[in-house]
């Protein structure tokens, strides 16, 4: 009897905690349901690019802040026009959190509130490009790309280039960026005046090359000169020099051409010789020519430069040609002839120069080193039949006679002739 009231004693108590274990769980978990995850976001929830499953508003906001904070220490937001970068100041981003974390939806993305200061952005603009500039941006619509992108929190750099944010329809017609007169044509004139006729204009990219030689191949132009070739080239370096553009590929001749200034010739002639430049920038340019008297008028239009550019030449140095005598049996004693006359050698180094809008000097760029040899005189002498005849005489004792050491006029005769013949080499060397 005791045995069986123990037993059920015993029954009644494990129920009895079983029942009091299950309920607190039970209500733990009704509480938890009810409550507690109703202040808590959702699976799925985002705000801006922070994931804020399944966390409360407090949790939610400290994880945004520490986001934040991360993306301020290395934020690199860029606004770049032309050759001039900027990059933005953290310190002009203010974000909502609270604010974001509030009205955000569960299960949603919903967007990360940031505040810029226009009045600083317009400032980094405006030491960029310039005042008047400005008023050709769509502002708008750069404050809300760089909003999206500081909201975004992403570390990697990112570039926003101004070019892209020009209002076509406040842009005025493109302006004259530089212009260059060719006069004097010679025989190539009607030539060159022929091809300008049917090609006035030439299109230059942004962030590309372009190849004259290759323009002219899809032209169909290749049955062109090398001298036509070479002028319309010329002309095109001289135009596009004072620019931010950078010569690829640029070869000269042996000799200047007459129409062509030292230090602006560009040979070019359909084969191996090519001139090649790039466009770094994010507008197109255009390349006008213009007949005019007697040459043409090369015109480069496009977007106005930030700084800039002056082609400076160098003094130039000159190389006094030799005088190459030569003999001729045809000729008669004492006569002499001229075969070629000599050329002054050259040499002129060309430099660009970079300026601010407030005349700065930045930098100072070697362009270029042209050299032209110098052409040497050529004369032909008749042979001087005493000399010849004394020397035969000479030879003949020579031989008869025991060897005796070479006179100084011998020497003298001797280094002539070999001096003679080492400038006839060079002659061979600076020749076409």
């Amino acid at each position: 009897m005791r045995n069986k009231t123990a037993v059920k004693l015993f029954l009644v108590i494990v129920l009895c905690t079983t029942y009091l274990i299950s309920f607190s769980q039970i209500s733990s978990f009704a509480y938890e349901s009810i409550f507690v995850k109703q202040n808590r976001f959702a699976k799925g929830t985002m705000i801006g690019s922070v994931n804020v499953s399944r966390l409360s508003k407090k949790e939610a906001i400290d994880t945004i802040v520490n986001r934040v904070n991360e993306w301020k220490a290395v934020q690199n937001i860029t606004l770049a026009y032309q050759e001039r970068k900027e990059t933005i100041p953290a310190d002009l981003f203010t974000f909502q959190i609270e604010q974001s974390v509030a009205q955000a939806g569960d299960g949603q993305q919903s967007p990360l509130f940031v505040g810029l200061n226009e009045k600083q952005l317009y400032s980094v603009i405006s030491s960029i490009v310039g005042e008047n500039f400005i008023s050709l941006l769509d502002m708008e619509r750069i404050k809300n790309d760089v909003i999206a992108m500081a909201a975004a929190l992403k570390r990697d750099a990112a570039l926003i280039d101004i070019a892209n944010y020009i209002v076509k329809e406040r842009s005025m017609e493109q302006k004259v960026i530089n212009e260059v007169m060719i006069t004097n044509l010679q025989s190539n004139q009607a030539e060159v005046l022929a091809w300008i006729s049917k090609h006035p204009t030439i299109e230059v990219k942004e962030k590309s090359q372009f190849s004259l030689a290759n323009y002219f191949k899809e032209q169909s132009d290749s049955g062109l000169s090398s001298e036509a070739m070479s002028l319309v080239a010329s002309a095109l370096y001289e135009t596009i020099l004072p620019t931010n553009f950078t010569i690829m590929e640029r070869h000269i001749s042996r000799e200047l051409p007459n129409n062509i200034q030292l230090g602006y010739e560009a040979k070019v002639d359909g084969q191996n010789r090519d001139f090649i430049f790039y466009n770094p920038n994010s507008s197109s340019y255009i390349v006008e020519f213009q007949p005019m008297n007697n040459g043409f008028k090369v015109a480069l239009k496009g977007l106005p430069f930030i700084n800039k550019y002056a082609v400076e030449l160098d003094e130039i140095e000159y190389f006094e040609p030799k005088t190459i005598i030569q003999y001729s049996p045809t000729l008669q004693p004492n006569e002499t002839r001229l075969k070629r006359e000599g050329k002054q050698g050259m040499l002129v180094r060309v430099k660009k120069k970079v300026y601010d809008e407030q005349n700065y000097l930045l930098k100072t760029e070697l362009i270029a080193e042209d050299f032209y040899p110098p052409v040497h005189k050529v004369e032909i002498h008749g042979l001087d039949v005493g000399i010849d005849t004394e020397r035969e005489e000479t030879n003949s004792e020579t031989n008869n006679n025991e060897q005796t050491a070479p006179t100084d006029d011998e020497k003298n005769n001797t280094n002539q002739d070999e001096t003679n013949r080492s400038i006839d080499n060079d002659t061979e060397i600076y020749e076409k």
